[in-house]
């Protein structure tokens, strides 16, 4: 596996972590419901694939989304484009955090 590869992977672990220890942490998780909370973990795991899922496999996503219906992809996207796309997926909460942290 190439660097990117294992960064994503680390951050990935680092969200769940956090997610985990807010079981712990915080006393609004406490008095959630487990529906709530079991929405919140597929979310997580929704956009976990999601990201890593771009990042890991950009070069084959952006050559199989060629041939939609009424000519809207006309040709393939660049594996970086994917890429770069997954790592925006990936960073995308942390940054709305800090962004909400510092506000």
């Amino acid at each position: 596996m190439d660097k990117s590869r294992w960064i994503s992977l680390s951050i990935a672990v680092i969200y769940i972590l956090f997610f985990i220890s807010s079981f712990f942490l915080s006393e609004e998780v406490k008095e959630m419901s487990k529906q709530g909370l079991v929405e919140g973990a597929l979310g997580l795991v929704f956009w976990l694939v999601l990201s890593l899922g771009c990042i890991w496999f950009s070069d084959e996503l952006g050559g199989g989304l060629v041939g939609a219906y009424y000519g809207l992809v006309s040709e393939t996207s660049p594996g970086w484009a994917v890429h770069l796309m997954g790592w925006i997926f990936l960073l995308m909460p942390t940054g709305i955090f800090l962004w909400y942290l510092f506000l």
